[in-house]
């Protein structure tokens, strides 16, 4: 078994102990019952004494990041897109644990080797997928669009799209490419929701020993973009983003400092949602 433990995979296994350590409160968002799994797969290879400079600050922020995509990407399909693609899918379980309507087809896409450390996993604890679950080894550097198709992505039907903690690594070229791409992809109809962070927090220092961490992992963020409504719009999606503040949206997980960083000045980032 191969342990997603280089660069941007790494990242995988901080999100998956966060997931972990959410399902465990009495007062969950969630409850993912793989995430455990995963970390003890990892044993001796997992995240490293400088990501949890990421994981501790950002324990609450990725509860909450998990549990409104869940919501949106269930309302997506509610409103009748039957296709599901998870970029940059990582140790996602999305599959396994979200009451699916009937007919829905979800897509993984990540690198060969993170599916060769998550599929074992997966089959060791016996679980099964709510969906149809399709996993699709790719490279968003590369040409993931025609291995999308060729796993079976239709084009001609509505789809949502789900982008979570992966524009940011990217390149702006390739993040560029992964949007056009997408856009490509979607049918009218269709959705298309994450995050991007903004180019001034890379200048901030409140975020410095965060974008170090990660840098000394070989996962340092790459790109941004100066405002990611406008973005979104160029490539003719409606877009919104999603105020963190909203009780709402954080279910009391938010502390005061935490709303005073959001407020503080122009945004570091967004979660955002669009539709065509």
């Amino acid at each position: 078994m191969t342990t997603p433990t280089a660069g941007v995979s790494t990242t995988a296994l901080v999100i998956a102990s966060a997931r972990a350590t959410e399902s465990e409160r009495a007062d969950r968002l969630f409850r993912d019952p793989l995430a455990a799994g995963f970390l003890a797969a990892a044993t001796g290879e997992g995240p490293v004494p400088a990501l949890e400079t990421v994981r501790h600050p950002m324990e609450h922020y990725f509860a909450i990041r998990t549990r409104l995509f869940d919501d949106y990407l269930l309302r997506a399909c509610a409103r009748g897109c039957g296709q599901v693609v998870v970029l940059g899918a990582g140790l996602d379980t999305r599959a396994f644990r979200l009451p699916w309507p009937a007919g829905v087809r979800l897509f993984e896409l990540d690198l060969p080797h993170v599916f060769g450390f998550k599929e074992p996993v997966v089959a060791a604890a016996g679980a099964v997928p709510a969906c149809e679950r399709v996993t699709v080894p790719a490279d968003l550097g590369g040409d993931w669009a025609a291995a999308l198709r060729a796993a079976g992505l239709r084009p001609d039907l509505p789809t949502a799209w789900l982008i979570e903690g992966v524009l940011c690594y990217l390149d702006s070229a390739q993040a560029e490419r992964v949007l056009a791409e997408a856009t490509r992809l979607s049918a009218p109809g269709s959705w298309i929701a994450g995050e991007h962070v903004s180019r001034r927090v890379f200048d901030d220092p409140v975020a410095r020993p965060m974008l170090d961490a990660l840098a000394a992992v070989d996962a340092a963020w790459r790109s941004g973009v100066d405002d990611v409504v406008p973005w979104l719009g160029g490539y003719g999606w409606r877009a919104e983003t999603v105020d963190l503040t909203d009780p709402a949206v954080h279910h009391g997980r938010l502390s005061e400092l935490d709303r005073e960083r959001i407020g503080d000045g122009p945004p570091r980032g967004w979660i955002f949602r669009a539709a065509r």
